[in-house]
């Protein structure tokens, strides 16, 4: 099963380690999801980079080996592969548009979104499944 994972979810990772954590240690030794992601991933991350590890309180080293990990985890996915489902996502996230990008990749692959945000969850027309519906599925 394919799920596109937003950026809310790789700062949880980052933060606190538990089980949204967990969601990826344990797949990647069954090997039972697929993850992807816009390319837009690593840029909101990235933009973030300097605060989350203050936040995290790891030390860099550590803190890259998780990225490390995590960029292994998951395959990100070319603008150009989902670039006609921008506008739809866009429509259905005018309120909310920092995650037109990851709603634009679901709609194109038909599949849920892995995130913790609750108002994407109330506007997304994907089902919108959180770390513990996730590790459930394993």
């Amino acid at each position: 099963m394919m799920l596109v994972v937003d950026a809310n979810i790789i700062v949880s990772c980052l933060l606190k380690k538990a089980v949204t954590f967990d969601v990826f240690l344990l797949n990647s030794v069954l090997k039972k999801l697929e993850f992807g992601a816009p390319e837009f991933l690593w840029i909101e991350v990235g933009e973030h980079k300097e605060e989350l590890l203050k936040e995290t309180k790891l030390p860099k080293d550590e803190f890259d080996e998780v990225m490390e990990f995590l960029v292994e985890e998951i395959t990100i996915v070319p603008m150009s592969q989902f670039l006609e489902c921008i506008s739809k996502a866009k429509r259905l996230l005018s309120e909310h548009s920092k995650d037109v990008p990851y709603l634009a990749l679901a709609l194109r692959l038909n599949c849920p979104i892995f995130s913790g945000d609750k108002t994407l969850k109330k506007l997304s027309p994907v089902k919108i499944l959180s770390p513990r519906e996730v590790l459930k599925l394993l």
